[in-house]
């Protein structure tokens, strides 16, 4: 028996909706020691920022308040075993195994860092296009709590299926596209999404940082197909994969799975350098054409002054 299992609900939800939220799903122990990596690698990069310099993956960005931190990319790079031990915990387990499936791989795993208005806004857009021949999924572990009405993504339901007029729908409609939905989440939750779900997310209005670990996860045959990157990129992600599997409790992967990654396989270090000395671009987001501005949209009216 495996140790975490997702519902045929949700599992609908998804299909349908292109959305969904697993509670609580990262272990307490697993949480706090990401949620002190998290403050950890904050302090790293501002510090460096203030040396002049920038550390691999930072991006630290001037706000009208002063630098802050936005996003830590390839954090699997950064903080291997604590990323590879998150990757391996029983929810991630289930969402490859039951949500991505046979030959699932990890691509790519960042880490952002949303903080008080005013600070970039993540407008409405989908992320990478792709034939739908296969799930394409992104993950968002909550380092921290995200609450309705405080900048908490917004999902508009059912739109994963084909690429849209987001520059038209921001026009029309600014946060208030037909369907759309906010998606509170707890420290501890997992959102997954369908790639192409048109979501966005307001300004945060309370204080502190907001800190969420994206995982993008697919069958490796969807990225042969896409032929967006190399056989060769797509084989270091096998090669990822099967350093997970390689800490992952047994009982939560098939094992006549197992013959689809490497065996025996490299050691962690040798994986993750591999990885960073190819790196290959992402498939980009879809997001407007040019920039829309209305009365309540990207910033709300209320705080427009802020």
């Amino acid at each position: 028996m495996t140790n975490y299992t997702i519902s045929e609900e949700l599992k609908e939800q998804l299909r349908t909706k292109g959305y969904i939220r697993l509670e609580n799903a990262v272990p307490p122990a697993l949480l706090k020691e990401w949620q002190a990596l998290g403050k950890k690698l904050e302090a790293s990069a501002m510090s460096a920022h203030t040396e002049g310099q920038q550390l691999h993956g930072s991006c630290v960005i001037k706000d009208p308040i002063g630098p802050r931190l936005m996003r830590y990319n390839d954090i699997h790079l950064i903080q291997t075993q604590a990323s590879l031990d998150l990757l391996a915990c029983p929810a991630m387990m289930a969402i490859a195994r039951e949500l991505c499936g046979r030959g699932a791989v990890p691509i790519q795993m960042d880490l952002l860092y949303k903080h008080q208005h005013p600070h970039p806004i993540v407008k409405w857009h989908q992320d990478a296009q792709h034939s739908r021949s296969y799930p394409y999924l992104n993950i968002g572990i909550y380092l921290d709590d995200a609450p309705t009405n405080d900048g908490c993504l917004r999902y508009v339901a059912d739109t994963q299926h084909e690429q849209l007029d987001i520059e038209q729908l921001s026009r029309d409609h600014g946060w208030d596209v037909p369907g759309v939905v906010e998606q509170p989440a707890k420290a501890g939750d997992i959102l997954i999404q369908d790639m192409m779900i048109l979501h966005g997310s307001q300004p945060k209005r309370t204080p502190g940082v907001r800190r969420t670990i994206y995982v993008e996860c697919r069958p490796i045959a969807g990225i042969l197909e896409s032929q967006a990157q190399s056989p060769e990129w797509a084989e270091l992600r096998r090669d990822w994969m099967a350093t997970v599997l390689r800490r992952a409790d047994n009982s939560d992967w098939p094992q006549e799975w197992l013959n689809d990654y490497p065996d025996p396989i490299k050691s962690d270090t040798e994986v993750m350098r591999a990885i960073e000395a190819n790196h290959e671009p992402s498939i980009p987001g879809v997001w407007e054409t040019f920039p829309v501005e209305r009365p309540d949209y990207p910033v709300p009216a209320d705080m427009k002054d802020w």
